[in-house]
C-alpha cells in the first residue's frame, strides 16, 4: 500500500516549458504525433492487441495520478509521455486516425464557446421594471 504524504511542491526552473508559444506547442504535438503514427505504420507487424493497450494506458494513467498527488514533476512528465504514447498506440489499434479525436475536441470547444455566448446575452439582456404591487380597491372578496 502506498502512502502519500501532503508535501510543498517543489522549485523546478520553468522557464524553457514556459518560453513556448500555444501555437508551437500545437505544431510540435502535430509532429509529435505525426512521428508516433508513422513509426506505429512501420510495427505492424507486431500488434498489440488492444486489450492490453488499455490495461497498460489504464496503468500509465494511475501512476500520473500518483505523480500528481506526490507532487512529482518529474516522474508526472515522463508518466504522461509514456501515457499519451500508448493512448495513441490504442487509437491506431482501434484505428482511429488523431484527426477525429481533435475534429470532436474542436467541436465541443465551438460548442462551448456558442454557450457561453448564449448564457452570456441572455443574463445581459434588460430586464422589465417591475412596478410595485397596488391596491386598485379596496373591497374585499
Amino acid at each position: 500500500m502506498m502512502v502519500l504524504a501532503a508535501r510543498p511542491p517543489a522549485r523546478a526552473d520553468h522557464s524553457q516549458r514556459d518560453a513556448v508559444q500555444p501555437m508551437e506547442h500545437t505544431a510540435r504535438a502535430d509532429t509529435v504525433l505525426a512521428a508516433l503514427f508513422s513509426r506505429l505504420d512501420e510495427d505492424r507487424n507486431e500488434p498489440a492487441s488492444v486489450k492490453s493497450l488499455a490495461q497498460e494506458f489504464g496503468e500509465q494513467a494511475v501512476h500520473c495520478v500518483a505523480h500528481t498527488l506526490e507532487r512529482r514533476h518529474d516522474a508526472l512528465v515522463q508518466s504522461s509521455a509514456s501515457m499519451l504514447r500508448t493512448l495513441v498506440q490504442l487509437w491506431a489499434a482501434s484505428g482511429l486516425a488523431p484527426d477525429e479525436i481533435w475534429i470532436e475536441l474542436h467541436k465541443r470547444e465551438q460548442l462551448g464557446s456558442l454557450l457561453m455566448q448564449l448564457n452570456q446575452a441572455q443574463s445581459q439582456a434588460p430586464r422589465r421594471l417591475l412596478k410595485p404591487w397596488r391596491v386598485d380597491s379596496t373591497k374585499l372578496p
